[in-house]
This record gives structure tokens, C-alpha cells and sequence, in this order.
């Protein structure tokens, strides 16, 4: 839509496909925890008038300097092969170990097939099992009211210096 000073206008419609012939969508939990066994997976789209065979891989890298982290996780084959049929999906997955003293882990799902690719990263953080919860509760407060609540077994634990209440 344009206009002049003198308002008169003028407008173009056109459609823009923005979409690929081969496509990835990884299906990735937000967070993993240490120790956890976990299975990995991706969907990958043939959106093509034809249909395709072709690899998908999936890497694990250390965000920090990019090297292979594949190891430490157990992943054993990081490449499969996939056949799909036009305007058809398929997914594929992988089970991995995640293991202690990772903080964080970022992964690459990569698909190839002919003269077609498509991939995606990004980094999953990994929480330690180490974080204990002593008390929870619930802290109803309606309007302008005050209450005083109590964490008793948090105050009675007395394992710990350095909490805050």
C-alpha cells in the first residue's frame, strides 16, 4: 500500500512461499538434567512434488568452543537415513545419557537429500541433581492484606548458612 501527498493511492498483492523443500522442526525438551537417559528426536518434512531419500544427523557440541561433545552423551550413531514420500514427514530419534558435570549442551539436527538441506541448532541447558528442596508452600495474599509465614523446617534444617527467607 502506497500513497502521495495528495492522497492518492495505489496497492500490489502478491503470495510469498516461505518454506523449503526439505524441512527439520527438532522436538527438543527446554532443559535436560544430569544422569537422565533421554530420547532425541526430529521431524523432518518433504514438502517436494517428489519423493526423497536422503541422512539426517545429529551433533552435540560445546556451545563455548563448538568441538564434538557426542562422547559424553553415549551417542552411538549419529546418522540415519531416511526415505519419504512427497508431502509426507517422517521423524527419527536418538537416545542419549546425559552426563554430570555438562552445564550446558548444544545440538545440530542437519537433513540431506539430492540438491535439498535444511537444519537447526540450539543449546539445551543442563540442571544439576544436586539442588534440594527443603519446604514448599503455598503464599495466598488477596488485596492489601498481611500475613506472616513461617518456614520451620527450613529454619530447624540448619544444614545451611547461606539461605535467604
Amino acid at each position: 500500500l502506497a500513497h502521495t501527498k495528495d492522497l492518492k493511492i495505489g496497492t500490489i498483492s502478491e503470495e510469498v512461499i516461505t518454506q523449503k523443500d526439505l524441512m527439520v522442526v527438532p522436538n527438543t525438551p527446554r532443559f535436560l538434567r544430569e544422569g537422565d537417559n533421554i530420547t532425541l528426536s526430529c521431524k523432518v518434512s518433504n514438502v517436494s512434488d517428489k519423493d526423497l531419500q536422503g541422512v539426517i544427523q545429529l551433533s552435540l557440541l560445546d556451545p563455548f568452543t563448538d568441538k564434538d561433545i557426542a562422547e559424553k552423551f553415549k551417542l552411538k550413531n549419529d546418522q540415519n537415513q531416511f526415505e519419504i514420500t512427497a508431502g509426507k514427514s517422517t521423524s527419527d530419534s536418538w537416545t542419549v545419557d546425559v552426563p554430570y558435570e555438562t552445564s550446558t549442551v548444544k545440538y545440530r539436527f542437519v537433513a540431506k537429500a539430492g540438491d535439498f538441506s535444511d537444519g537447526e541448532e540450539n543449546v539445551l541447558p543442563i540442571l544439576s541433581n544436586r539442588m534440594m528442596v527443603t519446604e514448599s508452600m503455598p503464599l495466598p495474599i488477596r488485596g492489601k492484606e498481611t500475613k506472616t509465614f513461617n518456614f520451620d523446617k527450613l529454619i530447624k534444617s540448619g544444614k545451611s548458612t547461606t539461605f535467604l527467607i
